[in-house]
């Protein structure tokens, strides 16, 4: 047994003190499997990012109230009626000492430009009242002051003054064919509330002609346990035709909806670059075979054994797809990692975010190496063992 080791290790070792030699083809093998890794971190990274984004953004003691059967604010509408049934149920919500806040609130989507490709795209426009801030607890206020109501002044956050062209503050932009200044930039410890602008809700109702009609109240109570008592005194009114839950919960299922077609579309990229790396590792295994033919055969004249020939050949295949996933990995860690994205919501509007990769995702696609280290060497391995020694000789 100890002599078979032995011999498993001295033809690993001569295999890649080879390598030198093939370089080019082990070259290839490796960044195609680079290649490979760095598709997959690239998609593993825009899901994650875009997911954390969401998800941080929801409180467990908000309520969001839309129409019935809406899925999100954009479809939603909430009548003069609704508004003051949903006004009734706040009163009632409300503990002794810590009264529950309603925020009604308008969302539209208006075009700015990205400021990288100059292309036009949709930002989210929300009319508030003063209220708004105090169902945002993790709103500040970073440069400027908030908008004076009745007044065409915006405030925007710190993603969408980062990323788009005219957000900037003190400048001016058209929407709807009204020019607004921007007066203030604020922060949301990163949430997707930093992708909004937002404005006097009378102001933003009078652009639409939406009249007293709104799109979305959020419920700000003391405790997650009263969002569900709310739930519960909102089916009691067969008038009152919204659908509730808490704001943690409506942002967990826009992020679902919105990572689902990443994954969607990210995943099978990714399964393409693995099989264009599974070729490329087997071309390469198969032509290092070939290559060594009558190194193999002398060995086997020698007295190795058949294994240590298989054992040999599928270590060098693991050697290159560990070296291409850790080239892959560092690559896609330089470039995503932190890195400032921007994609469409599940409301249709740029939702802006930091790329993010987790050691999870980084041992992810390295078992996708070996996998594929495994797949295109083990048949090229079994090709050396099994070479004929005359075969090798006229060689």
């Amino acid at each position: 047994m100890l002599s078979q080791l032995r011999q498993i290790w001295a033809v690993i070792q001569i295999n890649l003190l080879s390598l030198k030699h093939r370089r080019w083809t082990s070259v290839s093998g490796c960044v195609a499997i680079a290649l490979a890794v760095f598709v997959l971190l690239g998609a593993l990274a825009l899901d994650n990012g875009f997911r954390h984004e969401l998800n941080n953004s929801g409180a467990s003691d908000v309520a969001v109230v839309l129409r019935a059967g809406a899925g999100s604010e954009v479809n939603s509408s909430l009548d003069r009626e609704q508004q003051d049934m949903l006004a009734t149920l706040v009163e009632l919500a409300g503990k002794p000492g810590k009264p529950a806040v309603m925020s009604p609130e308008l969302y539209i989507n208006v075009d700015v430009v990205k400021k990288s490709s100059k292309l036009k795209a949709n930002v989210s426009l929300r009319g508030i009242t003063a209220t708004a801030l105090q169902v945002r607890r993790g709103v500040k206020l970073a440069e400027g002051r908030l908008f004076q109501p009745g007044s065409n002044e915006i405030v925007v956050g710190r993603g969408v003054n980062q990323e788009f062209e005219g957000l900037g503050l003190g400048q001016q932009l058209r929407l709807h064919g009204t020019n607004w200044t921007v007066v203030g930039i604020f922060e949301a410890a990163g949430s997707v509330f930093e992708s909004e602008a937002w404005a006097d809700l009378r102001v933003v109702q009078g652009l639409l002609n939406q009249g007293n009609t709104i799109q979305t109240v959020r419920i700000g109570v003391g405790s997650p346990d009263q969002i569900a008592e709310l739930v519960a005194a909102a089916k009691k009114n067969p008038r009152l035709t919204v659908d509730l839950k808490s704001e943690q919960d409506y942002y967990a299922a826009q992020a679902k909806e919105s990572t689902d077609l990443i994954t969607l579309f990210g995943k099978p990229l990714a399964v393409l670059m693995a099989l264009g790396a599974l070729a490329g590792a087997l071309n390469t295994m198969y032509a290092s075979v070939a290559e060594r033919g009558r190194e193999i055969t002398t060995l086997r004249i020698l007295g190795y054994g058949r294994f240590s020939a298989f054992a040999g050949t599928l270590a060098e295949s693991l050697v290159l797809a560990g070296a291409g996933a850790v080239i892959g990995g560092v690559a896609a860690f330089a470039v995503f990692n932190n890195m400032s994205s921007s994609m469409l919501g599940a409301g249709l509007s740029t939702v802006v975010f930091k790329m993010s990769l987790s050691s999870t995702q980084l041992i992810e696609a390295a078992w996708w190496a070996i996998i594929i280290g495994l797949a295109g060497g083990i048949f090229p391995a079994f090709r050396a063992s099994r070479q004929a020694l005359a075969l090798g000789i006229v060689e």
